[in-house]
């Protein structure tokens, strides 16, 4: 007779976790509703003594933050394109497509040496408005270039890749796709 009863009483929890999983399933899912429909259920429903939060007077609802703009545009991604030479470009666009924003970004903050919050920027606006690659137009009345060897790397250089290593882990392949 006791090993019915805590059997019983096993299988009675195992019910109501199981429900209780459900309704906040259910309850996740749900669209919420708006203020005025909250009050007239709550104070149509309520239990003596408790009143929902959003109807007490002397506790104003919590204001909720305004919508992020992406701050996106073609022109600023056409700028942020137009630094990159055709490799560069190409390897920019290939992390986009694998769903490697913090590595686009790494080589883009390599490639052009802008700062985290610029490159992170840009990366937002390539992979908003991608953009083929143009190949710059050199200006005639410009002197001749002279070309100067590639910097060696310095241990700015290293400090400067885990400081964007610091920053990019926040970032999220979902920050970068359109909405």
């Amino acid at each position: 007779m006791e090993l019915a009863v805590i059997i019983l009483f096993v299988l009675s929890i195992a019910v109501v976790s199981a429900l209780w999983g459900r309704i906040e399933k259910r309850r996740a899912a749900s669209p919420k509703p708006d203020a005025g429909s909250k009050a007239a259920a709550g104070s149509a429903g309520s239990s003596a003594g408790t009143k929902p939060a959003a109807s007490r007077p002397g506790r104003p609802a919590r204001p909720r933050p305004a919508p992020v703009e992406t701050g996106t545009s073609p022109q600023a991604a056409r700028d942020a394109a137009s630094l990159l030479s055709a490799d560069q470009h190409r390897q920019i666009y290939a992390a986009l497509g694998q769903g490697q924003p913090v590595k686009a970004l790494k080589l883009y903050a390599t490639f052009t040496g802008a700062g985290i919050r610029a490159s992170g920027a840009a990366i937002t606006n390539l992979a908003a408005h991608p953009q083929p690659y143009v190949r710059p137009v050199p200006n005639d009345d410009s002197p001749a270039q002279s070309t100067k060897p590639a910097p060696e790397k310095t241990e700015s250089d290293a400090v400067r890749e885990e400081e964007i290593s610091k920053w990019a882990q926040e970032l999220r392949p979902e920050d970068f796709y359109k909405p």
